[in-house]
């Protein structure tokens, strides 16, 4: 049975709990920019670059709902996940919530010094995301499209991997497909130079490096004609596209699925050095920095995420949730976030653990 998640009148008895600065239904915080209806804060987002298209509309509506608070665009950041956990742990820029596309980059390079939980709440296929225009993908599908977009003078669009989970998520796709179409390397080494495993570089007549905020652009523009994107942007975005199968589209996350998704591997650059990343499903997680400007703010932010006022929304954004989510550390998670589950939010099952 699926556990309803709280809606919003319960989550805020709930995060009233937190601390003095909660007042009434929501939050007023004691120190801001004072108005004529009291005290103001401004919620301040970090989040992946996908997330650009629809979690600003999700921090206005937030904002709408309460008193005292305001998400104004220019206080959230839309970044590949590895750049946006720099920004926190590295450049110390403050956020009141951090959202990753990847749920391994908070526990691998958030905690325990910037944050000492996440919860796990969704997932996202990858889709092809295509120029209708170019002649040669006019009758592109499912079942055809890795055929499709390695003709002559076709190009991919693809984010950089050593700083947006993208990049290596696409690069997973590939290598993916290529084993399923038993192509031997042929595929990936259409795309990218090296062996797989190993550092992907480019192939610079074909693979474009162009940030994921910037897809919708560059397909407009005939700059590149295809580019694997999370299915979200897409739909946000108003892009044709073709689904991927499940056996590459890396959103199940099933024991069998995750198995299959760790045969890919690639090689990135982290820091001054490089690392290997395995395949692994497509999970988005959240946080509350523990640097955060407003703590209970970003605590109640995320709880508005987990409710049921917003849980039809993913679903038409793109997105398949996890209720109740997953957590890395119940005993750490927010009285206010326990609250989505009938005891306490479930762990992260070991098998998705285990690849942190």
């Amino acid at each position: 049975m699926r556990p309803v998640a709280r809606n919003l009148a319960v989550v805020g008895i709930a995060v009233i709990a937190i601390g003095a600065g909660f007042v009434g239904g929501w939050y007023a915080h004691p120190s801001g920019s004072t108005s004529a209806g009291g005290t103001t804060s401004t919620l301040a987002v970090l989040a992946a670059g996908t997330l650009g298209a629809n979690l600003p509309s999700f921090a206005s509506s937030f904002a709408n709902e309460t008193p005292g608070v305001q998400a104004p665009l220019s206080a959230q950041l839309y970044e590949g996940s590895l750049a946006a956990a720099t920004t926190l742990t590295v450049l110390g820029q403050p956020y009141d919530a951090f959202v990753s596309a990847d749920y391994r980059i908070i526990p691998q390079h958030v905690e325990p010094t910037a944050a000492s939980w996440e919860v796990v709440f969704a997932t996202d296929p990858l889709v092809l995301a295509y120029d209708p225009s170019v002649p040669g993908l006019s009758g592109i599908t499912t079942s055809n499209w890795a055929s499709d977009i390695v003709q002559p003078g076709i190009t991919l669009g693809t984010p950089n991997a050593s700083a947006d989970p993208l990049g290596y998520n696409v690069i997973f796709t590939i290598e993916l497909q290529d084993s399923l179409d038993g192509a031997r390397g042929a595929f990936y080494s259409h795309f990218y130079t090296g062996s797989i495993g190993g550092f992907a570089g480019p192939v610079t007549t074909v693979t474009k490096i162009v940030p994921e905020t910037q897809a919708a652009a560059v397909l407009s523009t005939g700059t590149v004609d295809t580019y694997l994107i999370y299915r979200s942007y897409a739909i946000a975005n108003r892009l044709a596209y073709v689904e991927l199968s499940p056996h590459v589209d890396l959103a199940a996350y099933d024991p069998a699925s995750v198995a299959s998704d760790t045969a890919a591997s690639t090689t990135i650059v982290s820091g001054t050095s490089t690392r290997v990343v395995s395949g692994a499903p497509v999970l988005f997680a959240a946080t509350v920095p523990s640097t955060a400007p407003n703590v209970p703010l970003g605590i109640a932010f995320i709880a508005y995420l987990l409710s049921n006022q917003t849980s039809a929304a993913w679903t038409a954004d793109g997105y398949s949730m996890i209720a109740p989510a997953w957590t890395d550390h119940p005993s750490a998670i927010p009285a206010a976030l326990a609250g989505f589950a009938p005891d306490s939010l479930p762990v992260v099952p070991a098998y998705l653990a285990a690849l942190y």
